[in-house]
């Protein structure tokens, strides 16, 4: 058990548990990031990486700002769908307008 002496100030956890979540968080997305190149996965299953890469990319953010540092750029997620074949692309801003529209209709 820690003593007083030996307790960090609660705002010094905070970072480090903050810094902790950002690298666990790029780590999944360079994980998801090498599912995807995978050859063996069908349009459907690259469709749910993808929406998956999104989804950490925008909690990586929020993390981000939490910590006062900027987030992470659309444009560096535009590179990388570019980066996609066409086919795929085609899908994944298909599936993220839908996406869009869904959410819309429910507000």
């Amino acid at each position: 058990m820690r003593t007083q002496a030996e307790k960090k100030p609660p705002s010094l956890e905070k970072a480090e548990s903050l810094d902790n979540l950002i690298s666990i968080e790029w780590d999944v997305i360079k994980d998801l990031k090498k599912m995807l190149r995978d050859p063996e996965l069908s349009v459907a299953e690259k469709v749910h990486v993808s929406n998956s890469i999104a989804y950490h990319v925008a909690c990586l953010n929020k993390l981000l700002a939490q910590k006062g540092e900027s987030p992470v750029s659309d444009a560096t997620l535009g590179t990388f769908i570019r980066d996609l074949e066409p086919r795929y692309a085609r899908r994944v801003t298909l599936e993220l307008k839908r996406w869009t529209r869904r959410l819309s209709l429910t507000r």
